[in-house]
């Protein structure tokens, strides 16, 4: 009897310790997946905010090369085709972003960041030399 009840505990035992590493182990994954959604949200929202502000840039340019018809200086024709290779970088990246898996996440969000960081810390020397070629 004492026999039939020491396995009868063990077994027990052992079924709720396999229920509780399985139960925990279920929720690394759901934190994993979270933490995917909310890094590939946040990484998107902020290219879709850089290519907004990249639109803008593109847009005052145009304007002013506008204005300027004829007479509109080559270099900043060609700043603005240059601002407008990066946006469609900057497209190309929300889509990758879009269509990401988790088993190609670190590619995609490695790529993603390269070209946000790259973008984002010219985007003011492309506005400054920009000005300088108006200016002059």
């Amino acid at each position: 009897m004492n026999t039939l009840v020491f396995r009868t505990f063990s077994t027990l035992i052992f079924v709720i310790a396999a229920s509780m590493l399985f139960m925990n182990c279920g929720d690394k994954s759901e934190d994993r997946s979270s933490d995917f959604d909310e890094e590939r949200t946040e990484l998107k929202n902020n290219l879709e905010n850089l290519k907004d502000d990249l639109d803008d840039k593109i847009d005052d340019l145009s304007s002013r090369i506008e204005t300027a018809g004829d007479e509109a200086d080559e270099d900043l024709e060609a700043a603005r085709d240059e601002l407008r290779g990066e946006r469609s970088d900057l497209e190309r990246a929300i889509d990758d972003l879009d269509n990401a898996t988790e088993d190609i996440w670190d590619s995609v969000k490695s790529n993603s960041e390269e070209l946000y960081n790259r973008v984002s810390s010219t985007l003011e020397d492309w506005a400054d030399q920009i000005e300088d070629r108006i200016n002059n």
